[in-house]
């Protein structure tokens, strides 16, 4: 797993009828091994892939709180249904147009 293939992960998420990495909303994505992850300490143990922690920065594509909470929990959802992600920190700034 490599950050280009987060960002394709992430074009799976959708606002406002756009996948949130065309929209423009990912600020930073970046992925590093998860030192808490099962097997992190000895990665040689066979059948124990290495685990990944996924850090994601975007704009809030809207000041609605509920929109942008679905919208985390999308993210979220998606990551973690891969065995190679252990964990999602997401940090959510806030949206540019705040009226819309």
């Amino acid at each position: 797993m490599t950050t280009p293939d987060l960002l394709h992960l992430l074009r799976d998420c959708y606002t406002h009828n756009r996948n949130i990495v065309d929209a423009g909303l990912i600020t930073s994505a970046t992925l590093t091994p998860d030192p808490d992850a099962p097997g992190a300490h000895s990665p040689s143990i066979p059948g124990v892939p290495i685990r990944h922690l996924a850090r994601i920065t975007l704009r809030a594509p809207t000041s609605d709180d509920a929109a942008n909470a679905q919208l985390l929990a999308q993210i979220e959802n998606r990551l973690l249904g891969l065995p190679s992600i252990s964990r999602v920190e997401l940090t959510l700034l806030p949206a540019l147009f705040p009226i819309l």
